[in-house]
């Protein structure tokens, strides 16, 4: 649950951050590559977690929602709290893709495949919701 609430959440801060669609695609495939790979995912998941916040930096990327008076280095507690989370999330996904690999079940790539989906369909679902509260 809190994984899924967690993809969830990267969707819906990639939204409010309008990041393209591409980024929402590498996202998933950060989701994917972490489920299947397992700990081994952890060090690259988390240098292109690095980089999408380095990004949102050195662009001085902020939500349509921030508001314009408020001092800066409170959008940089954001950030640094976004990358812990981020972090912290990659490394639960390794935790989650190593558990199903460890699995002795005949159905383990099934299980794979449907956590998977579940998790691609949660980061969908977190970008539709901050769309839909009309913030953008």
């Amino acid at each position: 649950m809190v994984l899924a609430v967690g993809v969830g959440s990267w969707g819906w801060w990639l939204a409010a951050l309008a990041a393209p669609p591409s980024a929402v695609v590498m996202a998933g495939l950060l989701v994917a590559y972490s489920l299947g790979v397992g700990w081994g995912s952890v060090v690259p998941a988390s240098a292109g977690v690095s980089v999408a916040i380095a990004l949102v930096v050195t662009f001085d990327i902020f939500p349509s929602f921030w508001p314009d008076n408020l001092p800066y280095k409170y959008w940089a507690y954001t950030v640094l709290a976004l990358w812990a989370f981020s972090v912290a999330l990659v490394c639960l996904l390794a935790r989650v893709g190593h558990r199903l690999q460890q699995s002795k079940s005949p159905y383990r790539r099934t299980g794979q495949i449907t956590v998977t989906v579940g998790l691609l369909l949660m980061l969908w679902i977190g970008t539709r919701i901050y769309q839909s509260q009309g913030l953008s």
